[in-house]
């Protein structure tokens, strides 16, 4: 089955204690894919995720199972886990030559955006607070990318400059127009 990188939303099926080829302790957990957010074609497909249990890898395990409904402590009873829907992040990978989906995040449905860590509201108004500052420069010219300025309006007069009011002064000349390749993206 080949599929786009995305989200997709579903629902566990089942789940199993195992181990890895290298004799890990592991969790496998088989979703039913269901439609409403562009899964549409694969509605009633399986696909597996794994977790695991190392020191790195236990928080997300027990995110994810707790995620698909799982409750208690007890991972040899995975009762439950059929009871919500969830995100699945998914991303095709490579291996031995053959391209796969890849459940690489169980996520709990409406779970937002994936930031690492959300700044706090403190940390955020402060943030904005050193931003503005290089914001209005950038938007007058005098930043490290300069915005477009607005042409003056119909009839404005030009803006003079010292005494002279004989000559005018339109401000610095326009840089040329940005290009694709000057697009940071």
């Amino acid at each position: 089955m080949q599929m786009e990188n995305g989200r997709y939303r579903a629902r566990a099926a089942q789940g199993a204690l195992g181990f890895t080829s290298s004799g890990k302790e592991q969790v496998a957990i088989e979703f039913t894919l269901l439609g409403t957010d562009g899964s549409e074609p694969f509605v009633g497909q399986s696909i597996t995720w794994f977790g695991f249990f190392t020191d790195a890898s236990l928080e997300h395990t027990i995110k994810a199972l707790r995620a698909c409904g799982w409750q208690g402590n007890d991972v040899s009873d995975l009762t439950g886990i059929e009871s919500n829907d969830v995100s699945l992040v998914i991303e095709n990978e490579e291996y031995e030559g053959k391209w796969s989906p890849k459940v690489r995040w169980v996520n709990p449905l409406g779970s937002g955006l994936a930031l690492k860590q959300q700044m706090e509201p403190t940390q955020a108004r402060s943030f904005a607070a050193q931003m503005r500052g290089r914001i209005l420069a950038m938007e007058q010219g005098t930043g490290p990318r300069r915005a477009p300025s607005l042409a003056p309006a119909r009839g404005a007069p030009p803006q003079q400059r010292g005494g002279n009011r004989h000559a005018s002064y339109s401000g610095p000349p326009e840089p040329p127009p940005l290009t694709d390749e000057d697009m940071p993206f």
